[in-house]
């Protein structure tokens, strides 16, 4: 996502909970606590809505970006799998030398 795409976003999330606000504080005003409680649940539903699909669509991305190997010792990352190659061989030097010592 581009920046300017980014502070777009952050403007208009930021004119949503700001017009948020003011529906429940308009609310409030009107001596209505039922329209309190309907207009904070659909606000409520709606950013459940949002986050939810910002979860699956970044769910999804990881799924196409990375295929996980299908072993279950398998490294969820280039890095941990260089971790693990490098234990690999220490391991397998401790026990040449082991071998060397008692042999």
């Amino acid at each position: 996502m581009a920046v300017k795409d980014a502070r777009d976003l952050q403007f208009w999330g930021m004119v949503a909970v700001v017009g948020a606000a003011l529906a429940v504080v308009a609310a409030f005003l009107a001596d209505g606590a039922a329209l309190v409680w309907a207009v904070a649940s659909a606000e409520a539903l709606l950013v459940m809505v949002h986050v939810a699909r910002r979860f699956r669509r970044a769910g999804r991305l990881s799924v196409v970006l990375e295929a996980p190997d299908e072993r279950p010792d398998a490294a969820h990352c280039e890095r941990c799998r260089r971790a693990r190659e490098v234990g690999a061989e220490v391991v397998a030097r401790r026990d040449q030398q082991q071998a060397r010592q008692t042999g």
